[in-house]
């Protein structure tokens, strides 16, 4: 992040322009670019302790994860010809860009929420050729930008800014698919991070289908009763609230929200592991193809 390019996807504001895609030097925008210079990640935790816990003995309770706090600063600098101008000019973009309620009004089923990308080093070219991970984290500005301005530099302008991921993982930027068909129930999906991510479904039918369709992970079934398709509709369902596919989960069939197509338990919901995991469909009336959607997670 510090030393590649950035992009926030509200206002499509980008960071280290006087970088190219590898990290060299763009030496075209080395003078008319906005830098981040540091970076703080602070994922935050809720567990059950108590004073009780503390005792000898005692059980550290259960741990939740909430939020994530990404803090960036840098400077905003201007080309030598139009110092000033330029710098306020990508100030005024910066606090647009970055308002917390416009970020909200223009995306209230993310809760104001956008893709925040950048790229991070890695040793693992065999996943990664390039030597670079596609890593997003989908956030919403905690406040408007701070600015500083100081007389004797018109040309720079120091920034800090802050943003909450109330999902907390970094995802890769490019999205996996695994398509089953009745043909070819059975595929693996292979999540290359270090957490498990979230999985979408897309189920295009021709016809009504069976009363227990079964999408199948590790011993564990995802049951829909599909007997009130018809052809060309797509049940749609997504398996947690997550920040690639948004608030709550929810199951569509043709748009419309039909949570009750769902008749396994109700605390049966399906993710992707780490590694490779394999998936399988049954009970396959009238299902044209399944399509499972995921993007490998990290902490």
């Amino acid at each position: 992040m510090l030393t590649h390019p950035a992009t926030f996807a509200h206002g499509t504001f980008t960071f280290n322009a006087h970088r190219n895609a590898d990290g060299t030097p763009n030496a075209a925008s080395l003078s008319d670019t906005v830098t981040i210079d540091n970076r703080t990640i602070d994922p935050s935790f809720r567990d059950g302790r108590d004073a009780y816990h503390l005792g000898t003995g005692g059980s550290l309770g259960r741990v939740h994860k909430g939020m994530k706090l990404i803090r960036i600063d840098g400077r905003i600098i201007g080309p030598l010809a139009t110092q000033e101008a330029s710098v306020s000019d990508k100030e005024r973009a910066m606090l647009a860009a970055f308002d917390p309620a416009l970020c909200y009004r223009d995306s209230p089923s993310t809760d104001g929420a956008y893709a925040f990308d950048f790229s991070e080093p890695t040793t693992d070219t065999t996943n990664y050729p390039t030597g670079l991970i596609l890593c997003r984290y989908y956030a919403r500005p905690m406040g408007s930008p701070q600015m500083i301005d100081r007389l004797g530099d018109a040309g720079v302008r120091r920034y800090a800014l802050g943003l909450i991921a109330g999902d907390p993982r970094c995802y890769e930027q490019t999205a996996q698919t695994l398509v089953l068909t009745p043909g070819a129930a059975t595929g693996n999906v292979v999540n290359r991070g270090t957490v498990p991510s979230p999985l979408s479904v897309a189920i295009v039918m021709s016809g009504a289908g069976a009363s227990n369709f079964t999408i199948t992970r590790g011993g564990v079934a995802f049951v829909l009763n599909l007997t009130t398709a018809s052809n060309g509709q797509t049940i749609t369902v997504v398996m947690e609230t997550c920040g690639p596919y948004g608030r709550g989960r929810y199951i569509t069939k043709a748009g419309t929200e039909t949570f009750s197509l769902k008749t396994s338990a109700a605390t049966t919901w399906l993710d992707v592991p780490v590694g490779t995991t394999s998936f399988a469909i049954t009970n396959t009336t009238n299902v044209t193809s399944c399509t499972l959607s995921w993007r490998p997670a990290r902490a």
